[in-house]
């Protein structure tokens, strides 16, 4: 017993004795790194089996945690998401989501956005007049393109002035048509990738906007500058020997979205380039 009383009269000796410390808001929340996935169903993990294991933001989330000790993720993949919409959702404060959205990303730490291919998609809905797109088709993709040259920037905007200590992966669209998996004649299939490869070039060029660029290439190079990345998707894709993409087509049913394979891929483009001031 008298081994037992000195033992904890120099427990409470060494309490009384130390130095008074007061946590500090966020104290426990700094070994948490918070994770936000935006953009549409590609993000969301659209016709994996396992979206947590499989999809890249599952892949990326997974890294994290194993790198920095724990991540809190909030994926906002929305099937069917188009840039003009997802600039909505981040600048109108009435949009109903405007606020869910606005809080993740103030406390992010890691942003990956997957935004565009719906800007050319949704005309080729289930709903979508053959006639009238084979008469309008044309104009109705370049306008896409233009209003998503338009789109972007204000999205990325929004996102650097909430969230200026975040690390932000922005993927570029890749062909889809440069995996197909459906029968038709070869000269078809060249067609295809042909047409929808003039377009979607059109649309990478929304990332090569002085605004866009500025944030991704500031002229002056500053700790906040080496924050941003634009991920070549598409370049990636292309240069793979894999089949990387669910492809296949009949007219109003279209599935282009990336397989397991693919979102490997995309994860190993974004998980080396990681850099956050967290600790484990």
């Amino acid at each position: 017993m008298k081994i037992v009383r000195v033992f904890f009269i120099v427990v409470l000796v060494f309490v009384i004795l130390m130095p008074y410390t007061t946590a500090k808001p966020g104290d426990y929340e700094y070994k948490i790194v918070q994770y936000v996935a935006l953009g549409d169903s590609i993000a969301g993990g659209y016709g994996l089996e396992d979206v947590q294991r499989e999809s890249y933001v599952g892949r990326v989330a997974a890294a994290l945690e194993d790198r920095y000790g724990a991540v809190r993720l909030k994926n906002f993949g929305e099937n069917g998401l188009r840039s003009d919409e997802l600039l909505d959702i981040l600048e109108d404060e009435d949009n109903e989501q405007h606020d869910s959205y606005m809080e993740a990303i103030q406390k992010a730490d890691l942003i990956t956005l997957s935004i565009g291919s719906n800007d050319l998609l949704q005309y080729l809905s289930r709903d979508a007049d053959l006639q009238d797109f084979k008469k309008n088709g044309d104009r109705l993709f370049t306008e896409a393109c233009q209003k998503f040259s338009q789109n972007i920037p204000g999205i990325l905007d929004i996102i650097s002035q909430n969230a200026p200590n975040a690390q932000l992966f922005v993927n570029n669209i890749y062909n889809p048509c440069n995996d197909i998996s459906f029968g038709i004649s070869e000269e078809m299939a060249k067609n295809l990738e042909q047409m929808a490869e003039q377009y979607i070039q059109k649309l990478n060029k929304g990332f090569e906007t002085k605004r866009v660029q500025s944030v991704f290439n500031p002229k002056k190079k500053s700790k906040k500058s080496r924050k941003y990345a634009l991920v070549d998707v598409k370049g990636a894709f292309e240069n793979s020997d894999e089949k990387l993409i669910n492809m296949m087509i009949s007219w109003r049913s279209i599935d282009p979205h990336p397989n397991r394979e693919g979102h490997r891929v995309i994860a190993e483009l974004i998980i080396p380039q990681i850099d956050l001031d967290k600790e484990k």
